[in-house]
């Protein structure tokens, strides 16, 4: 019955040891993905930024893309 218990101990030590390798590896892997969402939050500001600047710059910010062709 000892070596049962002692055999049962070890599984769950072995599992719990997966287990905390498993939860630092996914928090290692949200801190990443935190961080470069920042940055790519910080980019798009930025861009949208120069965008705004461009427009400015333009004359009005039209777009010529959302511009209706003249009528024949």
């Amino acid at each position: 019955m000892n070596d049962t218990k002692q055999s049962r101990l070890q599984q769950l030590e072995m599992l719990y040891s997966e287990q905390e390798f498993t939860i630092q590896s996914l928090s290692d892997t949200v801190a990443r993905q935190d961080r470069e969402i920042a940055n790519l939050r910080r980019d798009l500001e930025q861009l949208e930024n120069r965008i705004q600047n461009l427009q400015n710059e333009s004359g009005g910010g039209t777009d010529a893309a959302n511009e209706k062709p003249p009528h024949y």
